[in-house]
């Protein structure tokens, strides 16, 4: 039996400035005592009983910190965690949401620990039935968790105060276990993404143009720094009218970051717009304690067989219209942009008010001016490259597949567009061609890695784990022989080091069997 590790205040301290620096995660001040208590057990489970080599492991194994981060922040979730909340995005955000949109929304757990969050999501999309071609996502940086949220097997436990009706309609009992009906497992994507370290909203990260975003008791884990960083992002990651919630606990917002700041019944909520606090109209506030306290769902009618009547017979996925593109002969790939476009991200020197705008955040108003340049002599490449990431960015990614497509008869050879094609076709739910796109800018490019990512992406939501792994293990290898801090080429941003753990956590679900 592994003996108590003993901690200096020292030992504490490290630990504390190791995860803050991988993580983003903060534990000062009072909060020291939970990171103590957190790193007991995570080193008894490592076997581990001296603090230094231990922090050693720590720096240099993925699987050891993860470990650590799910024990310090997955705490207590269970479907349909804060009644209130769920009411107001049943009753009022989701209809408003699915009136007002011809597309399929796009709506994010952020931080979504074990799952119940983004499959309570998916439940309440499939009770309305004009959303069933929701995107939904989850992500979180514990691969521990995801494994268990992909999986989508709970205990009682998870399904407490979720009414007997509910239980029987969504979910099927095997032995003590309760495993989600395969239409919802299949609603949902998972995704590793750090909050404080990745970028977003980009498409390379899948985040981007988000309808609604749930990010609840993810804040409280962060230092004031960290808050604002990941409050901006989130609000960037929002479609022009979506909406985010948080947890009670977190910090409001309003005094922080430019928003708009919504009184509801069920608390503050959050949208893109700079202005003064708003309240919802009377209804929105109103409600005694029935209405306060009643179940967020609506009653389902069972099917002669026993299931549900509105459970679909195939399983659907979203589907954002990206144009057809015209086969040609394939080219030689592109050469590397000159200096002097280099160091504007391979775009000519007129266009750097177009990157300029980009990086700060002004999606609108970089794809503006993108739109003015790419008519000359067919535009250059790289602005119809920030042409259809600033559209994505901003949430109109049928606008992004038209202009990917415009780009493409012109650039053919661009293996960054091909890329881009490959990643909005994957995100209409079009995952076969999405493959074929990202093998197609594999041909132009063999260590294009985010292409390699792409195809994983493609291939795993195909079913071809095989494949998907290959893939992922393809990017892992060309990320091996890049410093981890070195930003690789057209992942937005992105540093080597987060997209190889990227591609390791997503290997590394692929061998997760789903129940």
């Amino acid at each position: 039996m592994t003996r108590m590790p003993v901690l200096s205040v020292a030992a504490v301290e490290a630990a504390a400035d190791l995860v803050r620096r991988c993580t983003g995660l903060a534990f000062s001040g009072p909060r020291h005592s939970a990171l103590r208590s957190g790193l007991v057990k995570a080193m008894q489970r490592a076997g581990a009983t001296d603090p230094g080599g231990y922090m050693t492991a720590l720096a240099e194994d993925p699987t050891l910190l993860d470990d650590l981060v799910a024990e310090l922040t997955v705490g207590e979730t269970y479907f349909f965690r804060d009644t209130d909340q769920f009411s107001l995005i049943r009753d009022e955000i989701l209809p408003a949401m699915v009136a007002r949109r011809a597309r399929p929304l796009r709506i994010w757990s952020a931080g979504c620990a074990t799952g119940e969050e983004p499959y309570t999501l998916a439940i309440l999309v499939r009770e309305h039935g004009g959303a069933r071609d929701a995107h939904i996502l989850g992500t979180d940086l514990s691969t521990g968790a995801l494994a268990r949220a992909w999986r989508a097997s709970y205990g009682r436990w998870s399904l407490r105060g979720v009414p007997d009706r509910v239980v029987s309609a969504y979910f099927e009992r095997v032995g003590d276990r309760f495993e989600l009906i395969p239409s919802l497992r299949a609603a949902v994507e998972f995704r590793y993404l750090n909050l404080v370290e990745d970028s977003y909203p980009s498409l390379a990260t899948g985040v981007c143009g988000m309808d609604l975003i749930l990010c609840r008791n993810v804040l409280i884990y962060f230092d004031n720094e960290a808050i604002l960083r990941v409050a901006r992002r989130l609000l960037d990651s929002l479609s022009d009218d979506g909406w985010l919630l948080l947890g009670a606990a977190d910090p409001p917002l309003g005094d922080i970051v430019p928003c708009q700041v919504v009184v509801t019944r069920a608390g503050l909520a959050y949208r893109r717009s700079a202005g003064r606090s708003v309240s919802l109209p009377s209804a929105w506030r109103s409600g005694g304690p029935e209405a306060r306290h009643e179940f967020p769902f609506r009653p389902v009618e069972a099917a002669s067989d026993g299931s549900a009547a509105n459970e679909p017979q195939v399983p659907r996925r979203r589907g954002i219209r990206v144009p057809e593109l015209t086969p040609r002969p394939r080219q030689s790939a592109p050469t590397p942009p000159a200096a002097s476009e280099a160091e504007t991200g391979g775009v000519p020197q007129d266009a750097t008010e177009v990157v300029r705008r980009y990086r700060e955040g002004d999606y609108a108003g970089a794809a503006e001016l993108a739109r003015r340049l790419v008519p000359r002599d067919g535009g250059d490449a790289g602005v119809w490259i920030l042409l259809v990431r600033a559209l994505a960015n901003r949430g109109d990614l049928v606008e992004a597949g038209r202009a990917c497509a415009a780009a493409l008869d012109r650039h053919r050879a661009s293996a960054e567009l091909t890329y881009l094609h490959a990643v909005l076709l994957g995100e209409a739910g079009r995952d076969a061609e999405a493959a074929e796109a990202a093998r197609r800018a594999l041909y132009l490019d063999r260590r294009l890695v985010v292409a390699h990512l792409a195809l994983g992406g493609a291939l795993a939501r195909l079913g071809d784990r095989d494949g998907a792994g290959r893939a992922f293990r393809n990017a892992e290898r060309l990320l091996e022989a890049v410093p981890p801090r070195e930003i690789v080429p057209a992942a937005d941003g992105e540093p080597a080091g987060r997209l190889a753990e990227i591609a390791r956590v997503q290997r590394a679900l692929l061998s997760e069997e789903r129940a």
